[in-house]
């Protein structure tokens, strides 16, 4: 009587097999897809190998322990009033501190007023930390408002201000500078064409000089223009000529 050999797998069954092998072990495979694992396990050592390394996994995971906790919200329901015992109880209490009673330490009120107390006390904090933090806003707000004034007032004058070149009694020039040339200097610069500054700097850096009176040559003036042109920092020279009343 001879014996039945079986088959050996085909090539890429173990693939297709492998990934029946977890819900064959916890029995939820259909009666076809079954079938095809028992008769695939019988010929494949390795996948039945895989398949018996499935069931004790499945048998782990429904076996009983009586130290773990089945129920996810009662679980957590547990952590939380730890976590609220921990944050409410004070640290003289939770240290064991002479002089307070364990029924004391144990009450609930008061671990709750406790709590409460924290919670209050964080409320003020962040209170407190708003009304800084507003009253640096107003601060900043009317700095930036009092220095927008002072850029934006009228950098004229009225006719109300008297002009300093009506009453000069001397050549009076009209003399530019580029932003290197600072008041000191350009005083220095008008005492050595016997002058003085009448008026200026002007946002500009425009000055006007008046000269000797002495100096009321025109050919005086012009050599006192043409060396004041050839100075540095000098970008524009030019004499004022007063207007006269015209008569009636």
């Amino acid at each position: 009587m001879s014996s039945s050999i079986p088959k050996p797998p085909r090539a890429g069954a173990c693939e297709s097999v492998a990934e029946l092998l977890p819900w064959h072990a916890n029995g939820t495979l259909g009666v076809e897809d079954r079938s095809l694992v028992d008769a695939h396990t019988e010929v494949c050592s390795a996948c039945r190998a895989s398949l018996a390394l499935e069931r004790r996994i499945v048998e782990t995971i429904r076996a009983p322990r009586d130290n773990v906790e089945q129920s996810p919200h009662s679980g957590w329901q547990k952590l939380a009033e730890r976590i609220d015992a921990e944050s409410t109880t004070p640290d003289h209490w939770r240290a064991g501190a002479p002089g307070v009673s364990a029924r004391a330490a144990d009450s609930p009120r008061e671990s709750r007023a406790a709590g409460r107390a924290r919670r209050w006390n964080w409320g003020a904090a962040l209170g407190a930390a708003v009304a800084v933090q507003a009253a640096a806003i107003a601060v900043l707000a009317v700095a930036l408002v009092r220095h927008r004034q002072i850029e934006e007032a009228p950098r004229f004058h009225t006719l109300a201000t008297p002009d300093p070149t009506l009453a000069a009694n001397g050549p009076l020039l009209r003399i530019a500078f580029d932003s290197a040339m600072d008041e000191a200097a350009a005083r220095e610069l008008a005492g050595r064409v016997s002058g003085r500054i009448l008026a200026g700097p002007s946002p500009d850096n425009v000055y006007t000089f008046v000269l000797n009176a002495a100096d009321q040559s025109a050919r005086g003036v012009d050599d006192k223009v043409s060396w004041l042109r050839r100075q540095s920092h000098v970008l524009l020279v030019e004499p004022v000529v007063l207007g006269q009343p015209s008569g009636r």
